[in-house]
């Protein structure tokens, strides 16, 4: 039996100013809408089948995967299995590093502040990437696996006269150089997290409906100019809304407390995702990792390397990963490397197959046809990897 919800709002697009004033219809967003739809799919299985479900599972994916955060903390003791992708995940006062509704809405708000690169300096600057990183894997294909080990610096661009479409400007680069690096308060406390590899021209596009939304939820306005935030003058105001009166995402103690229950969770994210930062989801697993210790063992993060935001890019983006859950709990089976990826056309043809490899592994070319998951192996990133 599968159950879903439109999340307590019917919606065009972004959530925002079409209830960001209601107190009632935005708790009902955040999480509300989640509890109704448990107890009435609950409920109809009793209704029709007579007997409770033998197991439960989650699987959503961007919002699905913020609502993942909140099913695992306010609903945990109902769920066997989760897999979130491309979420939102914790409360800011623990300190996330930028997994946060928060954090994420003050991330995207920067996004917002930057000077605008074209679609054709966005594709300048992937390219480049591509060039100084997609070959650390062993393979030239197009595909960087393992945007953490890449150190590409954009000043390498800078135009040495006239801006065009083959360089960037020094604004340019500062655009770039802010969205993949940490958003800090005052303090120096890591309140954001950075953009990774995917093509930064499509940050501030992607994110302006969403950073004005959850904003104009979290000073109760109709509207909200992401242009004007401020974080050390702002920042809290959100943290105290969104996470405290909203409570938008799932605490990490929370989903800890689930992760203890021996539940399980599947965390995955695209690393070109241009939406959702994907250093949430490595930042998510480091906090859990702290709260729950080898209790982490009941968890898996899969990075997966060209997707964008849950799914698409240039790298495979489709697997099942709910099998891959239901597998582990009903059988014991963790998933760990098993599990592969695959890179469809527009018939459902397969292109090329990759690994899925457990983080921090990531796939290396070993021989074999690249486009074929078994010619390549996780491996742990190596010194080497990353000069």
């Amino acid at each position: 039996v599968v159950v879903g919800s439109n999340g307590g709002h019917r919606a065009i697009s972004y959530p925002g100013a079409s209830f960001s004033t209601d107190k009632t219809l935005t708790l009902d967003y955040a999480s509300g809408a989640l509890q109704e739809a448990d107890l009435v799919g609950n409920a109809a299985v009793l209704a029709y089948y007579r007997q409770p479900p033998k197991y439960r599972y989650f699987d959503g994916c961007s919002n699905g995967g913020k609502n993942a955060s909140v099913v695992m903390a306010v609903l945990g003791d109902n769920y066997d299995g989760v897999v979130a992708g491309d979420g939102v995940y914790g409360h800011s006062n623990e300190n996330t590093g930028g997994s946060d509704m928060s954090g994420m809405t003050a991330a995207w708000a920067r996004a917002q502040q930057q000077v605008p690169l074209s679609a054709a300096k966005g594709a300048l600057v992937y390219r480049a990437e591509l060039a100084a990183c997609d070959a650390l894997d062993g393979i030239a294909d197009g595909i960087v696996s393992n945007p953490e080990a890449c150190h590409f610096n954009p000043e390498v661009l800078l135009c040495a006269g006239s801006s065009n479409d083959s360089c960037l400007t020094a604004a340019e680069i500062q655009a770039v150089n802010a969205i993949r690096s940490d958003l800090k308060d005052a303090t120096g406390r890591v309140i954001g997290a950075p953009y990774g590899l995917g093509d930064p021209s499509q940050a501030a596009p992607f994110t302006g409906a969403l950073s004005s939304g959850f904003l104009a939820m979290a000073f109760r306005t109709t509207t909200y100019d992401p242009t004007t935030f401020n974080v050390d003058r702002d920042f809290t105001t959100v943290m105290q809304v969104l996470d405290g009166v909203y409570g938008m995402s799932g605490s990490i103690e929370g989903i800890g407390n689930y992760l203890k229950q021996g539940k399980k969770l599947i965390v995955y994210h695209g690393w070109d995702d241009m939406l959702v930062q994907p250093y949430v989801s490595t930042r998510l697993y480091a906090a859990l990792k702290k709260r729950v210790g080898p209790d982490l063992a009941n968890a898996r993060l899969y990075m997966f390397p060209g997707m964008g935001h849950c799914g698409g890019g240039v790298g495979a983006s489709t697997a099942d990963l709910l099998s891959g859950v239901v597998n582990w709990v009903e059988h014991g089976i963790a998933p760990d490397d098993s599990l592969v990826a695959a890179k469809l056309n527009s018939a459902g043809g397969v292109l090329l197959t990759r690994p899925l490899c457990e983080y921090p592994k990531t796939p290396r070319y070993v021989g074999g046809l690249p486009s074929d998951a078994r010619s390549f192996s996780c491996v742990a990133l190596r010194d080497s990897d990353s000069e």
